[in-house]
Protein backbone atom coordinates (compact mmCIF):
# COMPACT_ATOMS: atom_id res chain seq x y z
CA UNK A 1 0.00 0.00 0.00
CA UNK A 2 0.72 3.63 -0.58
CA UNK A 3 2.30 5.30 2.25
CA UNK A 4 4.31 7.88 1.59
CA UNK A 5 3.98 11.34 -0.23
CA UNK A 6 0.59 12.38 -0.85
CA UNK A 7 -0.49 8.61 0.17
CA UNK A 8 -1.71 7.59 3.39
CA UNK A 9 -3.73 4.12 3.07
CA UNK A 10 -2.48 2.42 5.75
CA UNK A 11 -5.03 5.03 7.64
CA UNK A 12 -7.78 3.07 6.24
CA UNK A 13 -6.72 -0.49 4.98
CA UNK A 14 -4.09 -3.59 5.61
CA UNK A 15 -1.81 -4.87 3.22
CA UNK A 16 -2.68 -8.34 2.99
CA UNK A 17 -0.19 -10.93 4.60
CA UNK A 18 -1.24 -14.16 3.09
CA UNK A 19 0.21 -14.67 -0.24
CA UNK A 20 -1.90 -17.55 -2.52
CA UNK A 21 -4.08 -17.98 0.14
CA UNK A 22 -8.09 -17.17 0.06
CA UNK A 23 -10.36 -16.90 2.52
CA UNK A 24 -14.08 -17.75 2.36
CA UNK A 25 -16.40 -14.62 3.89
CA UNK A 26 -20.12 -14.64 4.10
CA UNK A 27 -21.96 -12.19 1.95
CA UNK A 28 -24.48 -9.62 3.52
CA UNK A 29 -28.29 -11.09 3.17
CA UNK A 30 -29.00 -8.44 1.04
CA UNK A 31 -26.38 -9.37 -1.63
CA UNK A 32 -26.95 -13.18 -1.20
CA UNK A 33 -30.73 -12.62 -1.84
CA UNK A 34 -30.03 -11.00 -5.12
CA UNK A 35 -26.62 -13.35 -6.06
CA UNK A 36 -28.17 -16.77 -4.86
CA UNK A 37 -24.10 -17.20 -3.21
CA UNK A 38 -23.99 -16.69 0.54
CA UNK A 39 -20.08 -17.21 0.17
CA UNK A 40 -17.19 -15.05 -1.60
CA UNK A 41 -13.59 -16.19 -2.10
CA UNK A 42 -11.50 -12.96 -0.86
CA UNK A 43 -7.68 -12.85 -1.26
CA UNK A 44 -4.15 -13.60 -3.47
CA UNK A 45 -6.06 -15.24 -6.47
CA UNK A 46 -6.96 -15.36 -10.60
CA UNK A 47 -9.94 -15.64 -11.91
CA UNK A 48 -9.91 -18.78 -14.31
CA UNK A 49 -12.19 -18.96 -17.36
CA UNK A 50 -12.26 -21.14 -20.22
CA UNK A 51 -9.84 -19.33 -22.67
CA UNK A 52 -7.71 -17.07 -20.43
CA UNK A 53 -7.17 -16.45 -16.59
CA UNK A 54 -7.28 -12.71 -15.37
CA UNK A 55 -5.58 -10.81 -12.04
CA UNK A 56 -5.21 -7.64 -10.87
CA UNK A 57 -2.43 -5.24 -8.73
CA UNK A 58 -2.50 -2.11 -7.55
CA UNK A 59 -0.91 1.65 -8.47
CA UNK A 60 1.90 0.94 -6.52
CA UNK A 61 2.52 -2.45 -7.04
CA UNK A 62 3.48 -1.79 -10.70
CA UNK A 63 6.24 0.52 -9.18
CA UNK A 64 7.57 -1.83 -6.56
CA UNK A 65 10.68 -4.12 -6.95
CA UNK A 66 8.64 -7.35 -6.58
CA UNK A 67 5.49 -6.70 -8.49
CA UNK A 68 2.59 -9.13 -8.36
CA UNK A 69 2.75 -9.06 -11.79
CA UNK A 70 5.94 -11.22 -12.46
CA UNK A 71 5.00 -14.30 -10.34
CA UNK A 72 1.27 -13.95 -11.82
CA UNK A 73 2.86 -14.47 -15.24
CA UNK A 74 5.03 -16.93 -14.21
CA UNK A 75 2.09 -18.97 -12.79
CA UNK A 76 0.33 -18.63 -16.32
CA UNK A 77 -2.19 -15.24 -15.77
CA UNK A 78 -2.21 -13.66 -19.43
CA UNK A 79 -4.66 -10.77 -18.67
CA UNK A 80 -3.50 -8.24 -15.68
CA UNK A 81 -5.21 -5.22 -14.48
CA UNK A 82 -4.36 -2.21 -12.49
CA UNK A 83 -7.13 0.55 -11.54
CA UNK A 84 -4.27 3.24 -10.85
CA UNK A 85 -4.81 6.57 -8.67
CA UNK A 86 -1.11 7.91 -9.82
CA UNK A 87 -1.16 11.37 -9.67
CA UNK A 88 0.36 13.56 -12.10
CA UNK A 89 4.29 14.48 -11.67
CA UNK A 90 6.64 15.92 -14.42
CA UNK A 91 8.21 12.85 -16.84
CA UNK A 92 5.67 10.43 -14.37
CA UNK A 93 4.25 9.29 -17.19
CA UNK A 94 6.93 7.93 -18.95
CA UNK A 95 8.24 5.99 -15.96
CA UNK A 96 5.14 4.49 -15.64
CA UNK A 97 4.44 3.63 -19.33
CA UNK A 98 8.25 2.08 -19.03
CA UNK A 99 6.86 0.09 -16.09
CA UNK A 100 3.96 -1.37 -18.50
CA UNK A 101 5.80 -2.12 -21.24
CA UNK A 102 8.11 -3.80 -18.99
CA UNK A 103 5.42 -6.12 -17.26
CA UNK A 104 4.68 -7.74 -20.48
CA UNK A 105 8.38 -7.38 -22.37
CA UNK A 106 9.66 -10.17 -20.10
CA UNK A 107 7.15 -12.99 -19.46
CA UNK A 108 4.72 -11.80 -22.21
CA UNK A 109 1.03 -11.27 -21.33
CA UNK A 110 -1.59 -8.50 -21.72
CA UNK A 111 -1.52 -5.43 -19.09
CA UNK A 112 -4.50 -3.16 -19.05
CA UNK A 113 -3.97 0.21 -16.84
CA UNK A 114 -6.45 2.34 -16.00
CA UNK A 115 -5.70 5.91 -13.91
CA UNK A 116 -7.92 8.20 -12.42
CA UNK A 117 -8.29 11.37 -14.02
CA UNK A 118 -8.49 15.35 -13.21
CA UNK A 119 -8.40 17.00 -9.44
CA UNK A 120 -9.23 15.37 -5.95
CA UNK A 121 -10.62 18.08 -5.21
CA UNK A 122 -7.55 19.10 -3.43
CA UNK A 123 -3.72 19.39 -4.30
CA UNK A 124 -4.02 16.72 -6.65
CA UNK A 125 -4.17 16.12 -10.10
CA UNK A 126 -4.79 12.78 -11.84
CA UNK A 127 -3.44 12.71 -15.91
CA UNK A 128 -5.39 9.44 -16.76
CA UNK A 129 -3.81 8.04 -19.44
CA UNK A 130 -5.35 4.63 -19.49
CA UNK A 131 -3.35 1.95 -21.76
CA UNK A 132 -3.47 -1.94 -22.95
CA UNK A 133 -0.04 -3.02 -23.37
CA UNK A 134 0.61 -6.59 -24.96
CA UNK A 135 3.84 -8.72 -25.16
CA UNK A 136 6.12 -5.30 -24.01
CA UNK A 137 3.79 -2.92 -26.73
CA UNK A 138 1.44 -0.47 -26.07
CA UNK A 139 -1.42 -1.69 -28.46
CA UNK A 140 -3.72 0.86 -27.08
CA UNK A 141 -3.32 4.38 -25.06
CA UNK A 142 -6.19 7.10 -23.96
CA UNK A 143 -5.27 10.90 -23.75
CA UNK A 144 -3.34 12.52 -20.68
CA UNK A 145 -5.18 15.46 -19.55
CA UNK A 146 -8.18 14.87 -21.70
CA UNK A 147 -11.07 16.44 -20.07
CA UNK A 148 -13.94 14.49 -21.09
CA UNK A 149 -15.11 12.59 -17.33
CA UNK A 150 -14.77 9.11 -18.96
CA UNK A 151 -12.87 7.58 -22.27
CA UNK A 152 -12.98 3.83 -22.98
CA UNK A 153 -9.77 2.60 -24.45
CA UNK A 154 -9.98 -0.87 -26.31
CA UNK A 155 -8.31 -3.29 -28.01
CA UNK A 156 -8.18 -6.61 -29.60
CA UNK A 157 -5.96 -8.92 -28.35
CA UNK A 158 -4.72 -11.82 -29.65
CA UNK A 159 -4.28 -14.62 -26.63
CA UNK A 160 -2.48 -16.87 -28.52
CA UNK A 161 0.36 -14.45 -29.21
CA UNK A 162 0.72 -14.28 -25.74
CA UNK A 163 0.73 -18.44 -25.19
CA UNK A 164 3.36 -18.20 -28.46
CA UNK A 165 5.78 -15.53 -26.73
CA UNK A 166 6.05 -17.09 -23.63
CA UNK A 167 6.33 -20.80 -25.70
CA UNK A 168 9.84 -19.03 -26.84
CA UNK A 169 11.21 -19.08 -23.45
CA UNK A 170 12.66 -22.71 -22.38
CA UNK A 171 12.56 -21.59 -18.89
CA UNK A 172 9.36 -20.28 -18.34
Amino acid sequence: LANDGNYRETRWFTAWQHPKKIEDHQLPPAVAAVTGQSRVPFGDAALEFLDASLASETCEELFTPAAPHIQMALNGVEIISNGSGSHHQLRKLNTRMDLIRSATGKCGGVYMYANQRGCDGGRLYYDGCACIAVNGEIVAQGEQFAIQEVEVVTANVDLDAVVGFRGAFQSM
